[in-house]
Parts: structure tokens; sequence; C-alpha cells
């Protein structure tokens, strides 16, 4: 009776692990965020926590660490587009720009955006102050 409950329970952890590790590579935790960390699927990157929840789904060719252009943002790239994530995983800024300087470079709390060709600003909380047009 042992024997058979711990082959069960051995059996249902297996099957759970497997059914969260269908990934093509797991970096290891902490290295991105703390708690999180990146997971590859078919060439695309997004992150898991400490629990094997996806925090942000695979969809994002690449993914640059944290606070490097503002505190708490990743800058992400979706088909040659920029755009960043925050650290709850949520998209801030979609990934439509061409390019995007570190913020306070121009002006605190802005950063320069190039769409097209043309350039403007968005603010602190990803909300355009110059539309790029």
């Amino acid at each position: 009776m042992k024997k058979t409950i711990l082959f069960i329970v051995t059996m249902f952890a297996v099957t759970t692990l497997e059914a969260q590790t269908g990934y093509d590579n797991i970096e290891p935790f902490d290295v991105h965020l703390k708690g999180w960390a990146q997971v590859e699927l078919n060439g695309k990157f997004g992150f898991i926590d400490k629990n094997g929840v996806e925090v942000v789904m695979p969809v994002y060719d690449h993914i640059e660490p944290f606070d490097i252009y503002k505190k708490g943002w990743a800058l992400v790239t979706l088909n040659g587009k920029l755009g960043f994530i925050d650290r709850n995983g949520v998209e801030v800024v979609k990934p439509v720009y061409d390019h995007i300087e570190p913020f306070g470079i121009y002006k605190k709390g802005w950063a320069q955006v190039k769409l097209n060709g043309k350039f403007g600003f968005i603010d602190k909380n990803g909300v355009e102050i110059v539309n790029p047009v």
C-alpha cells in the first residue's frame, strides 16, 4: 500500500514537472530579476517565477536586463520594434518604436523614441508626450 501511494505521488510529481517544463531553455533564477528565470520557446523569450508560473509569455525576440533604461523596466524587442515590460510582467510600452534612448538623457523622466525616421518622447509612465510623426 505504501509503495502504491509513493508510486502515485511520484508519478504525479513527474507529470506536473513535465507539464511545466515545455521550454527550449530555462536560465537560472535571479539573473534578470530576483525570483524570475528567463525562458525560451521557439526562439522567443519570457519569464517564469519560482513557482513555475509564467509571468511574461515567451513572445519577445529579445529582453534586455531590467533597470538599464528605467528602474523597474526592461526593454523588449518584438518583430524589430522596441517597447518595455515592468517588474510585474506588464507591457507598459507596446513594442512599436524603432529606437528608444534611456530615460533622462534629454529631460528628466523622458525617453526619446524614434518611429519611421521621426523622433518624439515618452514619459516615465510610457505615455507619448511628443508624438514621433
